[in-house]
């Protein structure tokens, strides 16, 4: 009797049975029950209950929109905030020019203008002007490092250049999405080139998980967008989307996960055409998923140019066993895509240490 009166105290919630009842069924259906009722009770005149229904789920759902966006306008003025102040901070603490020394503190840093109007203002501000600001904040880090070589022990400043990353890749991502971009094209090679050159920095390695998911969501955005479109005439459009890709794989951690998202791409189209007539085939597509190729192409080609080797002989083997099943069944009937293949992979071997036989 004991043990049960014991057993029973421990399966007492610790608040003092403050709890949701158990989702049951009978629960689930006695609280619908009360709902409809609550609305019958309270509809106004002349509406039916589903109309008022209908009415209430729709405000709700309006609410619900407008507290998310009021969420985004906060943060984004509470992380320019934290740029501002951080700047602040770091101009204050920047080495004295020595004498004769013709560029000035704020030539050295600039600071971007006043936000007092912005963040007073009940709009929220444009998704050109929010990139720009981190840029400069970011471009501020960058000068700042040159000087004092080190920005290790600045928690504060690894942690906002790290959202200032993160945000300014969501905003391309949203932007890219739209059917008239918000973004203009010199603003987004400015931040991608900036935010290469900050990744750079060792300080920012315990980022690294989170920054490259939001790269890699970005690349996948691009990708699909190259795919898709259906304007076979705006190949200056499709390339710049892809130098954007090409730019963010010159950082050591990325090159690898974009190389092998273009492949996947590749690799899906190569396996839809032994599945496909010819007569079916979507020229559309066939002439897109070249941007695939060609981007492959261009970032094993900035990887012969550099220093670093970043692809080892079982990279170079993966990648290029890939490319080869991807001609399976289909060399002959498509000998565009099969020939650019065959270039890639010729590319790759490149990269291959030669064997060195013995007599």
């Amino acid at each position: 009797m004991d043990e049960q009166t014991s057993g029973d105290k421990a399966m007492e919630p610790e608040n003092g049975g403050n709890v949701v009842p158990a989702c049951n069924p009978e629960y689930v259906r006695l609280v619908k029950l009360a709902a409809a009722v609550a609305i019958l009770r309270t509809k106004p005149p002349g509406m039916t209950g589903q109309q008022y229904a209908q009415y209430l789920q729709h405000k709700y759902q309006a609410n619900q929109g407008d507290w998310k966006k009021r969420a985004e306008i906060l943060q984004s003025r509470l992380l320019h905030t934290r740029q501002e102040l951080l700047q602040a901070k770091l101009l204050q603490q920047q080495p004295q020019p020595a004498e004769g020394d013709e560029d000035k503190p704020e030539q050295v840093f600039p600071t971007p203008p006043s936000s007092s109007e912005e963040l007073s203002s009940p709009h929220q501000a444009s998704r050109e002007d929010v990139v720009q600001r981190h840029s400069r904040f970011l471009t501020c880090v960058l000068r700042l490092q040159t000087v004092r070589n080190s920005l290790a022990g600045r928690v504060n400043l690894e942690e906002t250049v790290k959202d200032s990353i993160i945000d300014s890749l969501h905003l391309l991502g949203l932007s890219l999405k739209e059917k008239v971009p918000d973004v203009s094209m010199a603003t987004k090679n400015h931040i991608v080139k900036t935010i290469v050159e900050v990744l750079g920095c060792d300080e920012l390695k315990m980022f690294g998980v989170e920054i490259s998911q939001a790269v890699m969501e970005l690349v996948q955005t691009i990708l699909k967008g190259v795919l898709r479109c259906e304007d076979l005439n705006r190949h200056q459009h499709q390339e710049n989307q892809c130098r954007l890709i090409v730019d963010l794989s010159q950082t050591d951690s990325l090159c690898k996960p974009i190389l092998e998202a273009l492949l996947h791409h590749i690799k899906d189209f190569s396996d839809s055409l032994r599945t496909l007539k010819t007569s079916s085939l979507d020229p559309t597509l066939y002439e897109n998923v070249y941007y695939m190729l060609w981007t492959f192409e261009q970032i094993l080609y900035n990887l012969q140019d550099g220093r670093k080797l970043l692809i080892d002989d079982t990279l170079a083997n993966e990648l290029n066993n890939t490319l080869e099943d991807s001609l399976l069944f289909i060399s002959e009937k498509y000998p565009l895509f099969t020939h650019y293949v065959w270039k890639l992979g010729g590319v790759l071997n490149s990269f291959q240490t030669p064997r060195q036989w013995k007599p």
